[in-house]
């Protein structure tokens, strides 16, 4: 199953797996998907014990019927993997394409060689084409091909693993209708317990005509039988165009009509024509994305594959948002969490901008959903985002690490902090920012409170941080810290939108009935947020308990405890001083220029020997501190571990899904972390550091309309600004300027 989640496709809108056309090899376990981004089924969540406020259902990636199946039988004989005389398959990471080489011999003796290729297409969101070349190498005569929709296909995951989560085709899907022709096929679905109605529609073309037709009509799978006449050292080209398109106002008439007339006109431009626009596509990503690494071929390899990902499940419609394992997988519902906003936003926002914006559009869009939950919080006023969602209801059955992450506001404030510092996209932040922003900013009044019992100092009880093995404390550093942030980002914000467009301003303030008494309190509980500092170890207590509790017995916990979720009751990880990821460490990232190197390194030294590091999210943010406090060699070693994650399956689940976030981090350890690059609201700056390991790194970044090329070599650091106006940008404490066109060289002598 490790190779059906590495050689998924995606295009933000549909994501399919890895597979094989002719279906899983007998005895192997596979596990078949073809999602659908931002739609989904709900569940009636079942609690033994029920409370007010609990999340009420349970929202999921919608799977639909596999459009790759393409059987083909010779001597009634199964074609397939198993049994191939040579095969081998590869993603190729330029063009977003998943190729497969094979040669097969029947009983008889006769051989043939089959050639597949597949991709979803970046140009046309709603389509999966494939292509499949077939050469009798030894014999002329008839082959069959079986060419099917498939709605039947099952999976039974480890259920007593809270992350796999369950995805059912029977459970969400009702037929309405279904359709088998000469070359065309279709189904069209109801989702159970929902609004959205779904298209699935294919259609066949051959190089050849085939010899007979017959159609294939079961209750879960429709298609076509041909019999395909073979010509010794000819080939015959088959190409399959799926589409798969949704609503919830159409009728189902209309939605097939418009996904028929999209595999006909698919059909009528061809492979060639197709395939060409959507390299057109994965070109304009590399162009603007792609990091090189000279002298480490594994990590060059990581990197790309996680950055490819990346591009290929992001949702790009602003209706939809990325998945904790993106569109390669069931894990975790496909549900959206923090890891879009913290994370994948960091990669986006300096390398696509647009991508970014999409999904800040889709946060927008579920702001009234935001709204109610924190109605239904007991928050008179503002926003709060559910943690885990995919259509903006709260989703997330255990609240001690789900509803109590309120950070989740921080991480979208964040994000827009980020976005515009990134793109100067006032527009943007006139037109949904704003609001989002201080929706979720006046939250934090409504959540926490001045107590005078610590001299006025505003207090948040309550919540939990990233931490997860740590839950419902009082003053998680992390929170506060990020709430404090997001106070003063909004207070900004709201100070230069009064500035700039006073009408609009007053207009929004009317609307969501905010004063300017409001924005002041929002900036005394900025002022006065209570950060949790240990005098005596000079580090920041990670909540008000934290350091009093009994620290882990790490000696004495074999590895096969780990992670420790799986194998110990949450109480009794709550009573220890054991981190699941980076909390603390991961302000003081995101939070970079409110400490200063010497905090950074005592905190550092403090949290890291307590973290599991049971969370993929947590390795990056360890690599980029310990490259920013000067230990590279610790930071070369958690980067190590955070590219190859999900290619070496280093946490043991990468078949459910990969892991986004982390593959996101992976690009904040080079850009971030050895490049030392910040986005900062006086600039931008860059303090590189070369690995021993490497004879070079080049990367690309977007800055506020502008395109920057960095190549960091064992000699000097090279900029080319490659499109855009003149820049002065910041190196260690050296102002380099930048002119279009013009390489620009620093030697490290001067840095």
């Amino acid at each position: 199953m490790l190779e059906e989640t590495l050689f998924a496709l995606a295009n933000g809108y549909l994501g399919t797996r890895g597979t094989m056309e002719e279906g899983a090899v007998a005895d192997h376990q596979s596990c078949e998907g073809t999602y659908l981004n931002g739609v989904y089924h709900s569940e009636k969540i079942t609690y033994g014990e029920v409370a007010y406020g609990y999340a009420s259902h349970n929202q999921k990636m919608q799977q639909v019927p596999n459009g790759k199946v393409l059987k083909l039988k010779l001597d009634d004989q199964t074609i397939n993997l198993a049994d191939a005389m040579e095969a081998t398959r590869w993603l190729d990471f330029r063009t977003a394409t998943l190729h497969r080489q094979m040669r097969w011999q029947s009983g008889s003796g006769r051989q043939l060689s089959v050639n597949t290729s597949r991709f979803a297409s970046l140009t046309h969101p709603n389509l999966l084409c494939l292509r499949m070349e077939i050469l009798a190498e030894n014999f002329s005569g008839d082959i069959e091909l079986s060419a099917l929709l498939d709605a039947g296909y099952r999976f039974s995951p480890n259920k007593d693993d809270p992350r796999v989560g369950v995805l059912s085709l029977d459970d969400s899907l009702a037929l309405y209708q279904q359709h088998a022709g000469d070359s065309d096929a279709w189904m069209l679905h109801q989702v159970k317990d929902g609004e959205f109605k779904i298209a699935s529609v294919s259609i066949l073309n051959s190089t050849v005509a085939p010899r007979h037709i017959s159609q294939i009509t079961h209750e879960k799978q429709v298609g076509q039988h041909w019999l395909l006449p073979l010509k010794q050292g000819e080939s015959v080209i088959v190409e399959k165009y799926i589409c798969y398109q949704h609503s919830k106002e159409l009728t189902f008439e209309t939605l097939l009509d418009e996904a028929q007339q999209k595999v006909q006109e698919a059909k009528r431009s061809g492979w060639d024509a197709l395939h060409s626009q959507h390299q057109q596509a994965a070109d304009a990503f590399w162009q603007n994305a792609d990091v090189q690494i000279d002298g480490d071929p594994a990590l060059q390899q990581g990197i790309r594959f996680n950055l490819l990902h990346l591009f290929m499940s992001i949702g790009k419609d602003g209706h939809s948002n990325m998945g904790a394992k993106g569109l390669t997988g069931h894990g975790y519902d496909g549900h959206y969490f923090w890891d879009t906003e913290i994370y994948i936003l960091s990669v986006m926002t300096a390398t696509n901008p647009e991508l970014a914006k999409r999904c800040l559009e889709y946060r927008y869009r579920t702001l009234e959903g935001a709204r109610q939950r924190a109605r239904q919080m007991s928050h008179s006023q503002g926003a709060l985002y559910p943690w885990r969602t995919i259509g903006g209801d709260e989703c997330s059955a255990f609240f001690p690490a789900g509803t109590a992450q309120y950070h989740i506001n921080a991480a979208i404030a964040h994000a827009l902090r980020s976005y515009y510092a990134a793109t100067a996209d006032w527009q943007f932040m006139q037109e949904m920012g704003a609001e989002m922003l201080f929706e979720t900013a006046r939250l934090w009044l409504s959540l926490g409170h001045f107590n005078a019992r610590r001299d006025g100092q505003f207090c948040i009880d309550g919540v939990t941080g990233p931490d997860e093995y740590t839950a419902i404390v009082s003053n998680n550093f992390y929170t506060n810290a990020m709430a404090k942030a997001h106070l003063q980002f909004a207070v900004q914000m709201a100070a230069k939108f009064r500035h700039q467009d006073l009408t609009a301003y007053e207009q929004l303030c009317v609307r969501l009935s905010l004063t300017e008494s409001e924005i002041s309190i929002w900036e005394q509980a900025a002022e006065k947020m209570y950060l949790p500092f240990d005098e005596t170890l000079r580090i920041h207590a990670q909540d008000d308990s934290f350091l009093d509790k009994q620290p882990w017995d790490f000696a004495n916990t074999p590895p096969d405890k780990y992670p420790l979720l799986l194998h110990f009751h949450p109480l009794v990880i709550y009573r220890h001083q054991v981190l699941k990821q980076a909390d603390v460490v991961l302000a003081m990232y995101l939070l970079d220029d409110t400490f200063d190197q010497a905090q950074k390194a005592r905190n550092l030294a403090y949290y890291e020997p307590l973290t599991t590091h049971d969370s993929t999210l947590s390795s990056c943010i360890h690599s980029i501190e310990f490259a920013e406090t000067g230990d590279y060699q610790r930071a070369y070693e958690f980067f190590h571990d955070t590219v190859r994650m999900d290619i070496d399956n280093r946490h043991g689940n990468t078949e459910y899904g990969v892991h986004t976030a982390c593959m996101a981090g992976s690009w904040m350890s080079i850009v971030h972390g050895f490049a030392g690059v910040r986005m900062r609201p006086d600039g931008l700056t860059v303090n590189p550091h070369l690995p021993d390991h490497w004879q070079g790194y080049t990367f690309n970044l977007q800055y506020q309309g502008r395109q920057i090329q960095i190549k960091v070599s064992k000699d000097k650091v090279s900029y080319l600004l490659k499109d855009g106006e003149s820049l002065s940008l910041q190196q260690g404490t050296q102002q380099v300027h930048l002119n279009k066109g013009q390489w620009l060289n620093v030697s490290w002598g001067n840095l």
